[in-house]
């Protein structure tokens, strides 16, 4: 994706509404930017859409190259549910 541009990263959520994403950096920083119901404060560009058929949607709004990384869904029990790489580019 673009800078500037937003993305919605999908997690199933049929069998659990307990949900928790994580963001891996290039150099392997995780911090958990959703969990308990709570956004991260320091990524004020993430929002949360309510379950819709069965899917959890974490929404990255104007994104930057910062965002750039590894976005893992687990749900209450630790297991991952999904992953997505995420790769933003800036524009020339």
């Amino acid at each position: 994706m673009v800078v500037g541009q937003s993305v919605e990263l999908l997690c199933n959520t049929s069998l659990t509404s307990d949900i928790m994403w994580s963001y891996v950096t290039d150099d392997g920083f995780v911090a958990y930017v959703y969990s308990n119901g709570l956004i991260d404060g320091d990524k004020p560009q993430l929002s949360v859409k309510s379950i819709v058929d069965g899917f959890h949607r974490l929404v990255i709004a104007d994104a930057e190259l910062k965002d750039s990384g590894l976005y893992n869904c687990y749900h209450g029990k630790g297991l991952r549910k999904v992953g997505y790489q995420l790769i933003v580019n800036g524009m020339c």
